[in-house]
C-alpha cells in the first residue's frame, strides 16, 4: 500500500492531464511542475494553454476526530494557464469548460485509497485571476480544494 502526499497528488495530476478537453483539442492538460526539479513560476511559462499546477495551500494537519491518526488534510490548489487564443470571450468559455472537467476529476469517486491513500476531495468554486506579462493578458484558472488522505 502505498500512501501520502506525494501518491496522493501524483494521483490527481494523472487525473487532470487525463482530461480531453471539449475545445482547442490541440492543447491538451499537461502539467507543469510535477514537484522534480526547478521550473520557472507557471506566470512565466509564454504561448501555453492548459499547464498546470498542483499547489499546497497549507501544509497537512491531523483530520483525526478523537485525537491523532493517520488521516490528514491539506488545502490544496490546481492552476491552470490560459493565453491562447487572443479571443477573451471565446477563452473564458474553454476556461468555464475546463473548470467543469477539473471539478469532476477532482471530486472522483475514481479513486482507491489501498493505491492513492486519497479519502475525499472537497473542490470548492473555481477563480479566474489575469496575469499581465509584457503587455499581453493570461488567465491562471484556479481551483481550490481539500484533499483528505492517509499517511503510511
Amino acid at each position: 500500500m502505498s500512501q501520502g502526499i506525494f501518491k496522493a497528488l501524483e494521483y490527481l495530476e494523472n487525473q487532470i492531464e487525463s482530461i480531453t478537453p471539449k475545445s482547442d483539442i490541440s492543447h491538451t492538460f499537461v502539467c507543469h511542475n510535477r514537484a522534480n526539479g526547478m521550473l520557472p513560476p507557471l506566470e512565466q511559462r509564454r504561448s501555453s494553454n492548459r499547464y498546470f499546477e498542483l499547489e499546497l495551500e497549507s501544509l497537512p494537519e491531523d483530520d483525526g476526530a478523537a485525537g491523532l491518526s493517520g488521516r490528514r488534510r491539506a488545502l490544496c490548489v490546481c492552476r491552470v494557464r490560459y493565453d491562447i487564443p487572443n479571443d477573451l470571450a471565446y477563452r473564458q468559455r474553454m476556461m468555464a469548460e475546463d473548470a467543469e472537467f477539473i471539478l469532476t476529476k477532482l471530486k472522483g469517486p475514481d479513486y482507491s485509497l489501498s493505491t492513492t491513500g486519497i479519502v475525499s476531495v472537497i473542490p470548492e468554486p473555481p477563480l479566474l485571476d489575469p496575469v499581465e506579462i509584457d503587455n499581453n493578458i493570461a488567465h491562471i484558472l484556479s481551483v481550490p480544494f481539500t484533499l483528505l488522505y492517509l499517511e503510511a
